[in-house]
């Protein structure tokens, strides 16, 4: 089991105050990002350590600084109840037969601090945590500006040898044929690069619809599945009005959401 005391570096502290234990390389295995809000009780729901035994972890435990309060401060009052909290939560995962790699951070901004553990770690994805007994279905979303082939690669790696459904599904808008059609041959590559990762094709449903609200549709199936893969999306203006698709999907959906970004390999 990994040694999960703070490693001291000499070196003065970043602002946001990052503390982390780091574990070996995991020669090809996924790695996952998992944020938690550790000092507000926060841990891994039930079943989220059995589904991701086949990746490698990273629980990022974090707490918002007020803007106007030094982290270095906020460090000093609660690292000890929250590095404990941390190590409980890591419990989880030995307990399941896995380990996870722990960082502990006070920071200002939430998503910088996400976003730049997600590229010191080389994480695939980060995980909208959700509570899920067994995993018998998977929703892939596809859209025209996420790597389908990254994406595919990743959900055969959390799959592994395990008996679960993959859905391949691109919504687009009334009218968009281009779009359409690009969206059809993303599934279509998707699902060439699944089976050729050894997923069985019987496994594997691949949809593609046109309709006038292709997020809702998005959203309706991915309630009748029990996690959902996605890729990051660069911002647009629905995202800054609505939010995130992830974040939208994870606010109605039942099951954990996995957004595949940019880095990690």
């Amino acid at each position: 089991m990994t040694d999960r005391t703070p490693i001291g570096t000499g070196a003065p502290p970043r602002p946001d105050m990052t503390t982390n234990c780091v574990l070996t390389d995991g020669g090809g295995r996924e790695r996952v990002l998992i944020p938690l809000p550790i000092l507000e009780g926060q841990g891994v729901p039930g079943g989220l350590p059995e589904l991701l035994s086949t990746t490698d972890v990273i629980l990022l435990g974090y707490h918002v600084v007020p803007e106007q309060t030094p982290p270095d401060m906020m460090r000093q009052q609660y690292e000890e109840q929250a590095q404990k909290s941390l190590s409980e939560v890591a419990e989880t995962f030995a307990n399941a037969g896995g380990e996870a790699e722990t960082r502990l951070v006070f920071t200002h901004d939430r998503e910088q601090t996400v976003d730049r553990v997600l590229a010191e770690t080389g994480a695939t994805a980060f995980l909208l945590p959700r509570p899920i007994a067994s995993v018998d279905s998977v929703l892939v979303p596809l859209r025209g500006d996420v790597d389908a082939a990254r994406i595919a690669r990743f959900v055969a790696r959390l799959r592994g040898d395990r008996d679960i459904d993959v859905t391949l599904y691109a919504a687009t808008g009334e009218g968009e044929d281009a779009a359409a059609a690009a969206a059809a041959e993303l599934v279509d590559l998707a699902a060439a690069t699944l089976t050729d990762l050894g997923v069985p094709a019987d496994a594997i449903t691949e949809r593609a619809e046109v309709t006038d609200t292709p997020t809702r549709a998005i959203i309706r199936v991915a309630i009748a599945h029990d996690a959902v893969v996605m890729g990051k999306r660069e911002p647009d203006w629905r995202s800054l009005i609505f939010g995130e698709l992830h974040e939208q999907i994870a606010d109605e959906s039942l099951g954990p959401v996995f957004v595949v970004g940019d880095v990690g390999e």
